[in-house]
């Protein structure tokens, strides 16, 4: 019995679990489980994986596959803990290695990312050729800002198997963060082709408009859409074209879709409450505002946005204290010195205005 999945990093994989012929209780609880698996039932898969290892104590893709349920719950520890077992009842298991990496990169810590990249390097130690070693390892070394060599493992992928859609959808975004545009659009366009998913459309849709195809952009957006009519994604960067032509009726109604189908999408909720403020509803922006805040209290620029509808609407202390916020949470901002200035300046607190005024300069000229 095999299961194909998406990993947390978006590489496909198989993994295997060994069914126990002579054991048909074990059989039904493993089938079942890969039902449930399959169908996002993270956790009844687990009740039904937790009670076949009791009869499959040595088994280690049984323990792989709890591992993978495990993560898939968001239960990181456990799953550590799991995949760790099944490496030792099974020598260089480099899936485990592989699986027990995505977990670390979902930690989403400098340790996270050092324990991701050792097990990503000692899966492609035992198969220097796997595939999804190679991409995961580079999806690694993106996030941490090494955009060089992550090219050079999704390249790798690429040299092994020209037709691997994951390493090109990869090398792709890699190629676009580095202003290579023509290379993003050569690789994206390839694994389109192959694999021609809402998401890779919708990639190839955003270096579209990066290239300034607006058309083409939205043309990829539709299809992407009509392949899948709840992928927020595509909705929210259709949104953000509509947006930048100044179309903010249209971006409005693209955006509330992007919210209905993905309600904690900080993003989403905080770009409809700039459209909202672009259209005058100054009520529903600054719920929108709020719910964003909510949803992730950690972002600087949802702060920032805030205080400027807050100046808008001459709530000038409530403002004050939105920038102060922000500044908190990203210090060398100038543009929130500026409007921190703004809102002081308006409460009769000159020099406390001057001074910050005086900050935003000197950040500026850096």
């Amino acid at each position: 019995q095999v299961v194909q999945f998406w990993g947390s990093s978006g590489i496909n994989a198989e993994y295997g679990v060994l069914l126990v012929e002579e054991n048909m209780n074990q059989k039904v609880l493993l089938n079942r489980g890969l039902l449930y698996y399959k169908g996002g039932e993270y956790n009844n898969a687990l009740v039904d994986f937790k009670l076949a290892v009791k009869d499959a104590p040595d088994n280690a893709l049984l323990f792989h596959t709890l591992g993978l349920c495990y993560h898939r719950n968001n239960q990181l520890t456990r799953a550590l803990e799991t995949l760790t077992h099944a490496m030792k009842l099974q020598e260089h298991f480099i899936q485990a290695y592989i699986s027990r990496g995505n977990v670390y990169m979902s930690i989403n810590s400098a340790a996270g990312y050092t324990q991701s990249k050792r097990d990503y390097c000692r899966a492609l130690h035992y198969d220097p050729t796997n595939l999804s070693a190679h991409t995961n390892l580079g999806i690694a070394l993106q996030s941490n800002g090494k955009m060089n060599e992550a090219w050079k493992q999704f390249t790798a992928a690429i040299n092994i198997s020209p037709n691997c859609h994951a390493a090109l959808e990869a090398r792709s975004i890699v190629n676009l963060q580095m202003g290579h545009l023509f290379g993003a659009f050569c690789d994206i366009n390839h694994a389109v082709k192959l694999h021609p998913t809402p998401t890779m459309l919708t990639n190839r849709g955003v270096i579209h408009q990066y290239m300034g195809e607006s058309m083409n952009a939205m043309t990829d957006f539709r299809t992407a859409l009509e392949a899948d009519p709840t992928y927020s994604l595509a909705y929210f960067n259709a949104a953000n074209l509509y947006f930048n032509l100044r179309l903010f009726e249209k971006a409005l109604r693209y955006y509330d879709e992007a919210v209905k189908n993905c309600t904690e999408d900080e993003s989403a909720v905080l770009n409809r409450a700039i459209a909202r403020v672009m259209l005058r509803d100054y009520v529903g922006a600054m719920e929108d505002f709020h719910t964003a805040i909510s949803l992730n209290p950690f972002a600087a620029h949802s702060y920032f946005n805030r205080g400027n509808l807050h100046l808008t609407l001459g709530n000038n202390a409530e403002a004050e204290e939105d920038f102060r916020k922000a500044l908190s949470l990203q210090p060398k901002d100038s543009a929130s010195f500026t409007q921190l200035a703004v809102a002081l300046g308006r409460q009769f607190r000159k020099d406390e205005a001057l001074e910050n005024y005086r900050k935003s300069i000197k950040l500026a000229e850096g």
